[in-house]
């Protein structure tokens, strides 16, 4: 499905405004909504490129990825880390630092990842690997409309300006 925003848009990302392809990952749950979890924990994550096609913004599915933590692990999580409550003992362990990385491995080529939830070491992970994580607000359940959202929010991070009044 290709999807377009009509608008004039300007992106604050340097390589979509020189007509590069960008890559977004989201965290996706069986049925394709976006998973409101950890997104440590999510079943599969769903690759968006978008690219800009005259005066349009188009993004499209590319794949999806499944998590190789769900097979690792056999698909089974506590409640701690599905919530992002890792005890800070749990949380500082290097196997437990490790597995976040696998998630990195899993969307290499990806300039964002777009979640509602994540802890500090999908945080960490995602920053040493380049990625930008944006939070999605935790009404949007459809990858479309948080794709749209990210776009409209970079849109007006990039063109609005702080004004000073005089006092």
């Amino acid at each position: 499905m290709t999807l377009l925003l009509e608008h004039d848009m300007q992106l604050s990302i340097k390589d979509h405004q020189q007509g590069i392809d960008m890559q977004i990952a989201i965290p996706t749950d069986y049925d394709d909504a976006i998973y409101q979890d950890n997104a440590y924990t999510a079943p599969k994550f769903a690759i968006y490129t978008v690219v800009p096609e005259n005066e349009k913004v188009v993004f499209f599915l590319k794949n999806i990825v499944e998590n190789p933590l769900r097979k690792m692990k056999s698909g089974s999580f506590d409640e701690a880390q599905l919530k992002c409550s890792c005890d800070t003992k749990y949380s500082s362990e290097l196997t437990h630092i490790y597995e976040h990385y696998s998630l990195l491995d899993s969307i290499s080529g990806c300039s964002y990842l777009l979640a509602n939830c994540y802890c500090k070491n999908v945080a960490r992970s995602m920053k040493s690997g380049g990625i930008i994580i944006y939070k999605i607000p935790s009404i949007i359940k459809q990858t479309d409309t948080a794709i749209k959202n990210f776009l409209i929010g970079a849109s007006f991070a990039n063109t609005s300006q702080q004004i000073h009044h005089a006092s």
